[in-house]
């Protein structure tokens, strides 16, 4: 336990940057006095930032922090808030504008002081420079995504593991690939996917372009080759057609990176807003109910959010989770460090991606809840508790873009 408070620790650390807000925003959520220790607690231990960094150093040597993070920054601002009794009259009306704002929304709902915790999602995830998102190039790419003669037997899709009318996974423990086989870990939703720092459970993919890359070729999965998908399409003269369009002005523009493109721009249009949850963020008070209220303040008080945060629920960082032999992040750094490490999931439309874990062995969200909390938070949660908090969840279920999940109509001709 001591060993996960020291790095919900460093989260906080890494987190916090030089400007107002940070703490309440990112950190208040692990460092309640339950999980670890308050902003106050921190300021009566340490009373200089010298005192603060060489402790914080002497853990970095004993290994029980990780070196790297931006420590000399996050003391700045905790040791500066300390001594901050200066303000000028117009950040002062600010803050008390601020301050009567949140004791009227807390009146008429006492769970609002906990939205500060949250993230609305934006429209759109970040667009890539090298990869600009235009109507056609999405078109094709939810074309290329339902189609399955890009794999070499011609019956699997990208929409046959990550099936966007069943929350963008298949809702099986491991996904069924060529001939029948399995790779051993469950499919990670494709909808919002465009929000996560990096791709698949050990992040060994940096984007989704490099992601699609991976199931295409993978023998387990689609097992087909570069070659083989150029060669088909080239075949195929509507895709030629589409192709010019969405790449236009190369000379040869059916490529493997640019197929790879197309299937990534349609899936950051995969974004699910209007959630109950989205809706409460946004104002609308009567979108949660009681319950799930109360599940959503136990979610901040027990530290859920020190790694489910940001506008899809996770901070994209790799966490340790011995659950079976699966060494996660070690298989792509072959770092000891990394053994048995994954990447937060994202929690949007988690009620509808069972099963859970990275080998899909939980099909209970009310289960998940009460493992994770105990095996990360060292809490173990009454049954009350985990139905709540599963209850919070839920209402994270949002609404996938009606033309993702319309069945596009395929072009003929079936290549070799």
């Amino acid at each position: 336990m001591r060993r996960t408070l020291i790095l919900l620790s460093a989260f906080f650390l890494s987190a916090v940057g030089a400007k107002a807000g940070v703490w309440e925003t990112n950190c208040a959520g692990c460092h309640n006095g339950v999980v670890a220790p308050t902003k106050s607690s921190l300021l009566s231990k340490f009373h200089t930032k010298r005192e603060f960094m060489a402790k914080v150093r002497e853990m970095v040597t004993q290994g029980k922090m990780p070196p790297g993070l931006s420590y000399g920054k996050a003391a700045r601002e905790l040791f500066g808030a300390k001594g901050a009794v200066h303000h000028s009259g117009k950040g002062l009306k600010k803050r008390v504008a601020a301050h009567k704002a949140t004791k009227v929304a807390s009146a008429s709902d006492p769970y609002a002081k906990y939205k500060k915790f949250f993230k609305p999602l934006p429209a759109l995830p970040p667009i890539p420079a090298d990869n600009s998102l235009t109507p056609e190039k999405v078109k094709l790419g939810k074309m290329l995504y339902y189609d399955p003669r890009l794999s070499r037997s011609k019956l699997i899709s990208c929409n046959t593991c990550h099936n966007i009318a069943l929350g963008g996974d298949d809702n099986q423990k491991t996904s069924l690939g060529d001939h029948w086989k399995t790779g051993g870990r469950n499919a990670p939703t494709t909808l919002n996917s465009g929000f996560l720092k990096v791709q698949f459970w050990d992040g060994r993919a940096p984007t989704l372009e490099e992601q699609a890359k991976g199931p295409l070729q993978a023998h387990v999965e689609m097992n087909s080759t570069p070659e083989i998908v150029v060669r088909r399409l080239k075949a195929i003269p509507e895709y030629v057609k589409l192709f010019k369009k969405a790449f236009p002005g190369e000379k040869d523009p059916i490529t493997f990176e640019n197929v790879v493109k197309a299937i990534a721009a349609f899936e950051r249009t995969l974004n699910t807003p209007n959630s109950p949850f989205q809706r409460y963020l946004l104002g609308d008070t009567n979108a949660l109910t009681k319950e799930q209220k109360e599940g959503m303040a136990l979610f901040v008080k027990y530290g859920c959010t020190a790694c489910h945060n940001g506008p899809v629920l996770s901070d994209g960082r790799f966490h340790r989770l011995k659950w079976n032999n699966d060494t996660g992040r070690y298989r792509v750094t072959k770092n000891p460090a990394d053994k048995y490490k994954f990447r937060t999931p994202q929690l949007l439309n988690v009620a509808v991606t069972a099963p859970y874990f990275h080998d899909g062995s939980v099909n209970s969200l009310k289960k998940a809840v009460k493992i994770m909390a105990e095996k990360e938070l060292g809490k173990k949660l009454t049954d009350d508790e985990a139905k709540k908090i599963a209850d919070f969840l839920r209402s994270l279920t949002g609404e996938v873009p009606l033309e993702a999940r319309v069945l596009p109509q395929l072009p003929g001709n079936n290549p070799r």
